[in-house]
């Protein structure tokens, strides 16, 4: 006989596919819509689901975009994780860094666009969003802080600048990649030439 904690794991792992359609769909509305526009009502269409089986999932139309900016989250530490790489292999590093986080920003263009216009006119949403945008940052800064301690580098300007610096050319360089205006390889070729230069290395 089943006990109710093998039938509320049963239905975890069965939810797991659901939760995902329904994160789909979200995310969807929400590039297709704006934050404002969008509904649960619509999303709930889209994923081809019940209201009732949305709030299973999650507790309101705030609370799912903030896993959608996690998940955004989740993926730039994943593109800025140096861990299997030489750290003292500075060109190398940021070769990689770049690459990974533009592709990251090109995949992400539009929801990330929403979670900047919502920002404007949420606090709690620019508070979220905002620590998001600048962990990125300080995990650049940081590795030039230790590359610089090392007598690696010689930074132009304080690691923080150069890291925002970074964060500007991927933000920029992102739309062009997405809509083929530029390739990735040359976007990611003329930021490190940037980079290298700024490090006097």
């Amino acid at each position: 006989m089943s006990s109710g904690w093998s039938v509320r794991e049963e239905h975890d792992r069965a939810g797991t596919d659901r939760r995902n359609e329904l994160l789909a769909a979200a995310r969807g509305a929400f590039e297709d819509l704006g934050y404002g526009a969008t509904t649960i009502a619509q999303i709930t269409d889209r994923a081809g689901v019940s209201r009732a089986t949305f709030y299973v999932y999650f507790a309101s139309k705030n609370e799912v975009f903030a896993v959608l900016a996690r998940e955004v989250r989740d993926r730039f530490e994943k593109a800025q994780d140096v861990s299997d790489l030489a750290a003292e292999d500075v060109p190398s590093v940021l070769r990689h860094t770049i690459a990974t986080t533009l592709a990251v920003t090109a995949e992400h263009l539009a929801l990330m666009t929403v979670l900047d216009h919502q920002a404007l006119a949420d606090p709690e949403i620019k508070r979220m969003w905002g620590g998001i945008r600048h962990e990125s940052v300080l995990r650049t800064a940081r590795y030039l802080e230790r590359q610089a301690a090392a007598g690696r580098i010689q930074p132009a300007a304080s690691a923080e600048a150069l890291a925002l610096m970074g964060a500007g050319m991927n933000d920029r360089c992102a739309p062009l990649v997405a809509d083929g205006s530029m390739r990735a390889e040359d976007a990611v070729a003329e930021m490190h030439a940037i980079w290298m230069a700024c490090l006097r290395r």
